[in-house]
């Protein structure tokens, strides 16, 4: 039977026409299905999770779990999610969307190519590296992944891919530079709270940050216990510091709040830190989103706002799970607003902001590729 969608094309390549460019910027992030249709959905969900990094299992056993229970079960439920963000006019998932006009308007500004790769789907991250090296003159390239904050499911993984990628391609001439997460740099953040503050300004109750949750197995053992009891990593960034574990994504989610409290001068109590997004039963962080949201009402907070600083771009996490689902049960259990505030996607203030990040990355010489990350970051 013919799918009812007729996908638009993804290009992967921006700003061709600098034929003379010295230097170009590989953007990555997540993905998204090629359409709502069920089998693209199911396609998408066998690659995605079939990633060590999402599920970290040995790999008979995941393939077990993944292509034999997990995704025969979810694929048709999750279609059904995908169809409600499905932009018609654009044919297209907003992810995909946002990611282009990231893409499009970075190299505007940079005057450089810009090229889009997806860890999962399409365009994918070797397409785009493909499209940067037929450039004649390319000498550097600046790896960007779409993601504020460090997570062996997101960055990571996407970083790994690309680096496996460039190997596959042949591309070893390459001067490799990588953007780090940027969720405490102040370009950034000035951006993250100029989006949120015009939901500030009617009065509420409580602003919600919610983050992407993960498997508390994912962060350092010394991290995971008092799981649920925010800033218990905040309060020990010196101990990070001194171990080398200053990736913890614990750590940086906890300090993005704080960032978010201080950025907009509001008071610890105002500002409330969740983590959303829980797949399976075992441990994930904690405080969750799904138990959250039911204690809200009867403890007195009517009225929210609900950013998600860990999402660059919106998406079916963002548009579905938290503005439409989460929003659906806070109004039906009494609440009297919920705001939520659309992540940073292509605005002019991101994109600056991304700009310069990459320019900052350019003059690091921290930021050049080195044996210690190709290790870290081996596929």
């Amino acid at each position: 039977m013919p799918s009812r969608y007729s996908p638009s094309p993804r290009p992967c390549l921006y700003g061709g026409e600098y034929q003379g460019a010295r230097r170009g910027v590989l953007l990555l992030n997540l993905g998204s299905p090629d359409s709502p249709a069920v089998e693209d959905v199911h396609r998408y969900l066998d690659e995605f999770l079939m990633d060590r990094r999402v599920i970290g299992l040995t790999q008979w056993v995941r393939y077990l779990l993944v292509k034999k229970m997990i995704v025969p079960r979810r694929a048709p439920r999750s279609a059904e999610s995908y169809a409600t963000i499905w932009d018609e006019r654009a044919q297209n998932f907003p992810l995909i969307t946002h990611s282009a006009a990231i893409a499009e308007q970075l190299s505007a500004l940079r005057h450089e190519p810009v090229a889009l790769g997806m860890r999962y789907g399409s365009p994918t991250t070797g397409e785009a590296l493909e499209a940067l090296a037929s450039m004649p003159a390319l000498e550097e390239l600046v790896i960007a992944p779409l993601y504020p904050h460090y997570a062996r499911s997101s960055y990571e993984t996407a970083v790994a891919y690309a680096l496996s990628e460039l190997r596959r391609l042949g591309l070893g001439h390459l001067r490799v530079r990588l953007l780090a997460p940027f969720y405490a740099d102040e370009r950034y953040r000035e951006a993250l709270a100029a989006s949120v503050r015009p939901y500030l300004e009617e009065p509420f109750d409580r602003l919600i940050v919610s983050m992407h949750g993960i498997p508390t197995s994912h962060i350092p053992k010394a991290c995971r216990h008092d799981n649920g009891v925010v800033g218990g990593c905040a309060s020990r960034r010196s101990w990070h510091e001194r171990w080398g574990e200053e990736d913890c994504y614990r750590l940086q989610c906890e300090e993005t709040k704080d960032y978010l409290c201080r950025d907009l001068g509001l008071a610890p109590e105002q500002v409330e830190l969740v983590y959303q997004s829980r797949l399976g039963i075992h441990e994930w962080m904690r405080p969750y989103m799904s138990e959250r949201i039911h204690q809200l009402v009867p403890g007195g907070v009517k009225r929210v706002v609900v950013v998600c600083p860990g999402f660059v771009c919106d998406c079916l996490e963002t548009v579905q799970e938290i503005d439409d689902y989460y929003h659906g049960i806070f109004e039906r259990e009494g609440g009297e607003r919920f705001s939520y505030v659309p992540c940073l996607n292509s605005s002019p203030a991101f994109i600056q902001s991304l700009s310069e990040l990459v320019e900052s990355t350019l003059a690091d010489p921290a930021a050049l590729l080195s044996e210690e990350n190709k290790r870290k970051y081996k596929h």
